[in-house]
């Protein structure tokens, strides 16, 4: 083989090597900027449309969160395949691109709509996938990262999406599970504690508590002190350690509406890189909502729910 082909060939792989190694699921806003210079880089700001049209990543397409959002009595839950497809195409996303990621960045609770976005993203069969650590709050920061106010308007893509089951249960499969007691799995509560205690519940929910057998892990542990950013994943991983997070089989994520589940999901699966960790995209709203009562852990009972209504009344 001639020297100057094998050279050719050796730095050809180091470049793939290279690119293929910048693919993480969580990058910094300074390994972003060399990225923006690669033609497969596809930047997706989920925040408002005002927050776009004020300023943006360069070349950087607006998909509200909202978009991939279920409807507002339960906000989680999916929508159908085509629904999805038709969103993706009309991004013009394809499984070729590098996409990341970003939102506002302004709090713990955002980084949520980051890791769902991401989620579904995976979900639809993208794998070439990124969130921007810390959201567009910590691009902004740094003076020399370029802001745009230039709409971008991508050309429609034809791509076909390949749903990926696995990453989802559904309440049915839920419910047998925690009826059966079948497999080694753990259901995580991703929820605050007062959540979790049944001593506060989201609008949509329509009983306090939590579903039967839920050991609480609140979504806040994973960020940085007083930051808005994901820890390192050598802290990500101790932390998991500790908790003894790494045992089962199988880990069950949810909330109250899979918001901070998706972050408990990301870092789980992404991060610690555990295995079969699922997410439940409508989560408590699904499960309250439900005609037939379904088994939860926590919850007052009904005179309980009416002492404390009237006790708001009374404040």
């Amino acid at each position: 083989m001639p020297y100057f082909f094998r050279l050719f060939c050796f730095l050809l792989l180091g470049l793939s090597s290279t690119t293929f190694a910048q693919i993480k699921p969580l990058i910094e806003s300074h390994e972003l900027l060399p990225l923006l210079e690669q033609a497969q880089t596809q930047t997706i700001d989920i925040r408002a449309p005002e927050a776009y049209a004020a300023g943006h990543i360069p070349n950087a397409i607006s998909a509200p969160y909202g978009r991939w959002r279920g409807p507002a009595n339960s906000p989680g839950q999916l929508a159908n395949t085509a629904t999805f497809a038709a969103l993706v195409q009309e991004l013009g996303l394809n499984y070729d691109q590098q996409l990341v990621v970003y939102s506002t960045g302004e709090d713990e609770t955002d980084f949520g709509a980051s890791a769902r976005v991401y989620w579904t993203l995976k979900y639809l069969g993208f794998s070439q996938i990124s969130v921007l650590n810390g959201g567009y709050k910590y691009w902004q920061a740094l003076q020399e990262h370029p802001i745009s106010q230039t709409k971008h308007t991508p050309q429609a893509s034809q791509v076909e999406v390949k749903v990926q089951p696995q990453l989802a249960i559904l309440k049915d499969e839920m419910l047998d599970r925690i009826s059966q007691q079948s497999g080694n799995y753990q259901l995580l509560d991703s929820r605050p504690p007062a959540f979790f205690k049944g001593q506060v519940k989201a609008p949509m929910a329509t009983t306090p508590g939590t579903i039967a057998g839920a050991q609480n892990t609140p979504f806040q542990q994973w960020f940085n002190a007083g930051d808005t950013r994901i820890r390192s994943v050598d802290e990500i991983k101790k932390l998991v350690q500790q908790q003894g997070l790494d045992q089962a089989q199988e880990t069950l994520s949810f909330c109250n509406t899979g918001h901070w589940a998706a972050t408990n999901w990301f870092v789980l699966s992404e991060l610690a890189q555990l295995p079969n960790v699922r997410l439940y995209p409508a989560s408590m709203a699904e499960w309250t909502q439900s005609k037939t009562a379904l088994p939860m852990d926590n919850a007052p009972t009904r005179l309980e729910q009416i002492t404390a209504k009237l006790q708001q009344l009374v404040k």
